[in-house]
């Protein structure tokens, strides 16, 4: 067995060998897709203040760290062959758009306002939930900048054509890889953590289904190894229409996909496989983004939506109860339930929310025992940070869809891909706890394709920059080293680099036989 802090300090050194043996964009993929499948769930580190270290953050931040230092080494050296490799990085670290800079500030910052005003002691019978200071609003400020880590470094990192296909292909290869896994462990029952950890993520019973078993892998729980499947099966389905040349392996690795899905027993995750994969095998890349625009603003508007009785609740659990028997419509109707009861706690402080500690939950005011259950990613959130952090966490996840969607038909066949994936995972964030480090590198990296043309230009002007000479200042091209002593313009557009091949008999010749 592996000692799980062991597995999770050399990822450290992990991540330094991808960035220095592979691109910026494909070492970013490699290592938060690597962490997130393969390290253990409990192996963690508490520091005072500072956010735990476990397999969601310590990648991220040594990630961002080395991200750091290649866009250093690229700003140095821009005219480098190192750095013309390197794929294109946006500029800082703050989204550019200006909603989403507003979004972004918005969800890091509510967390610390609501543990500032919710600094009241709650007392159910014996159970006391203490009032919070600014101690824990810097904390939480802190935990919530490291967890939106992986949108900034999608922002910055895979906001091109070829950074979006670095991270398809990134998740359509691991996840062909993890289903074989997957495949052992509905023979054989989950425990290739206990193999290789000694220890298991959840109760063995919660994945007992039917005749057989659900499997989990290294992730935290068979549900949201199955929201996975779901988004690299729809991954693989795009790809088929994006690369010709692979089309049939593209179209085997979803059918290898979706087969592990079906036998993973996850019925939900199966239900947004079964309606988002024929968008994405059938339908043009300008219906696929309108429709992940619909589902996204569903999302978003799922609170309201659900407090006016929009939601025909009562119709899923009867779908349920017709396809999948009485067992799974009892546990949705139970989560529905417990969702009326949070979503009644929250609206009691609906600005800000009642912050962390489990200060959102619902407890019997005699015997203080808990009353609820907390699955849904969105009920938690507005529970804890109420309808403004709500607003700018979802925002962040959900908003880049719907900008996209005004100009169908300017995007590419890779975006809409990535937004269908991420709205199949913000669809299984209505009933289950499936917010991972992957669905905000993939809202980043569509976040990054946001940005202006002109932040594009400045990205890449400096890359096309001609070499200093020895002993002089680097200059682009048809620049001076110095603007007083050019005369061209400032504001024109850049001039071609003057010959700097010494001009002799042979140049003059060579250029003739061209030109004939």
């Amino acid at each position: 067995m592996v000692p799980p802090m062991l597995a999770l300090w050399s990822w450290i050194v992990v991540t330094v060998i991808l960035f220095r043996a592979l691109r910026p964009a494909q070492a970013l993929v490699c290592c938060l897709l690597g962490a997130y499948l393969f390290l253990p769930v409990k192996a963690s580190f508490d520091l005072p203040l500072l956010p735990t270290l476990n397999k969601h953050s310590l990648p991220v931040i040594v990630a961002a760290v080395m991200t750091a230092i290649v866009a250093a080494r690229v700003a140095a050296r821009p005219w480098s062959t190192a750095a013309q490799g390197t794929g294109l990085i946006l500029p800082g670290w703050t989204p550019g758009h200006p909603l989403m800079r507003a979004l972004f500030i918005v969800a890091v910052l509510s967390v610390g306002l609501s543990a500032l005003v919710n600094n009241d002691t709650l007392v159910y019978g014996p159970t006391v939930r203490r009032g919070l200071g600014p101690y824990d609003a810097g904390s939480m400020v802190l935990a919530m900048a490291v967890a939106l880590l992986p949108f900034l470094l999608g922002r910055r990192m895979l906001a091109d054509e070829a950074g979006r296909r670095v991270l398809l292909w990134g998740l359509c290869l691991f996840a062909s890889v993890y289903a074989g896994l997957a495949l052992f462990e509905v023979r054989m029952s989950p425990q290739l953590n206990m193999m290789v950890y000694g220890f298991r993520p959840s109760a063995w019973i919660q994945h007992l289904r039917g005749n057989g078993y659900r499997p989990m892998v290294f992730l935290e729980h068979g549900l949201r190894l199955g929201i996975f499947l779901t988004m690299a099966t729809l991954v693989a389905c795009g790809l088929s229409r994006i690369d010709r040349r692979r089309r049939s392996v593209c179209l085997l690795a979803g059918a290898w996909l979706f087969g592990t899905l079906v036998l993973s027993k996850n019925l939900g995750a199966l239900a947004i496989g079964l309606l988002l994969v024929p968008v994405a095998l059938f339908l043009s890349t300008r219906l696929q983004i309108v429709i992940a625009a619909a589902l996204a603003g569903t999302v978003l508007f799922y609170p309201l939506l659900r407090s006016a009785d929009l939601i025909p609740t009562d119709q899923v659990v009867g779908l349920f109860e017709k396809f999948s028997g009485e067992d799974r419509a009892g546990s949705l109707k139970y989560r529905l339930v417990n969702e009326d009861i949070l979503l009644e706690k929250a609206m009691q402080r609906p600005v800000l929310g009642w912050s962390s500690f489990a200060r959102n939950r619902v407890f019997d005011p005699e015997t203080g025992r808990d009353l609820s259950v907390t699955d849904g990613v969105w009920v938690v959130v507005i529970g804890e940070s109420g309808l403004i952090g709500y607003m700018g966490k979802f925002g962040l996840l959900t908003v880049p869809i719907l900008l996209l969607a005004r100009r169908p038909r300017q995007v590419e066949a890779s975006t809409a891909v990535l937004a269908l994936v991420l709205v199949a995972n913000l669809s299984d964030m209505i009933p289950n706890s499936s917010l991972t480090p992957i669905t905000w590198l993939i809202a980043g990296a569509l976040a990054g394709r946001l940005e202006p043309a002109a932040a594009l230009a400045r990205a890449t002007a400096e890359t096309v920059a001609d070499p200093p000479a020895k002993g002089q200042k680097p200059r682009g091209r048809g620049r001076t080293s110095s603007g007083e002593d050019s005369d061209i313009p400032g504001d024109s557009p850049p001039q071609p680099a003057m010959r700097t091949t010494p001009y002799t008999r042979q140049t003059t010749l060579h250029s003739r036989s061209r030109r004939g």
